[in-house]
């Protein structure tokens, strides 16, 4: 008898090994590596006319879209080249399930990138949506460094409902200011506030003169 529930034992054993296989299969074929290689450093844009020097990512502000499908794995590469500014990105809305050290805040899930260092990423994207990632270390938002993340359905899985096409858009405040003279004055006694953005300004005085 004891023999008997051993054999019996070991064949559910070896089926739900077998389950196992055949589910992981096509999730593990469906699933894909997102691989990315990102330099961050400093560049002089002038996207109202005005030059200023903002915080780019390969050239880019804001930075390159991410594109993926749900459950694919998410490595970003990243190459610190700014020359005297630490760096640390955080991917809002992503869970970090098993991967708190890619989070991207700094001082608490991991060290900022140092000036020439490189970090490297990596997460997966579990959810589909539409999500944002982020600079995470002192006022680099403002200059510049962010960017959004779309995750589609995987292949085979539609929406419940139809539309004819999406676009994503981005929105962040525009200074003229740069970071540093915006952390200085809101970090000195008394506090003295950035202000107003300037493209803010610029859209309000364009629809007062231009109604159509």
């Amino acid at each position: 008898m004891v023999e008997l529930c051993q054999i019996v034992t070991r064949l559910l054993s070896v089926c739900l090994l077998v389950v196992c296989l055949v589910i992981s299969v096509p999730l593990a074929e469906a699933s894909r590596v997102r691989h990315f290689q990102w330099e961050v450093k400093h560049e002089f844009k002038s996207p109202d006319c005005h030059n200023k020097l903002v915080i780019t990512i390969n050239g880019k502000s804001p930075g390159p879209t991410i594109l993926a499908q749900q459950n694919d794995t998410v490595i970003v590469e990243l190459k610190n080249s700014l020359e005297t500014e630490n760096v640390a990105i955080h991917w809002h809305g992503i869970r970090q399930i098993g991967s708190p050290w890619s989070d991207g805040t700094e001082g608490i899930t991991q060290c900022p990138i140092l000036p020439g260092d490189t970090f490297v990423y990596k997460f997966v994207v579990d959810r589909p949506g539409t999500y944002m990632y982020h600079t995470h270390y002192g006022m680099q938002r403002t200059g510049g460094l962010y960017g959004s993340i779309r995750v589609a359905l995987p292949d085979g899985e539609s929406e419940p409902f139809s539309y004819d096409y999406d676009r994503s858009i981005i929105l962040n405040d525009w200074y003229h200011k740069s970071t540093f003279e915006q952390a200085a004055g809101l970090s000195s006694i008394p506090i003295v506030w950035v202000g107003e953005p300037q493209v803010y300004t610029y859209l309000t005085l364009f629809s007062i003169y231009n109604p159509n």
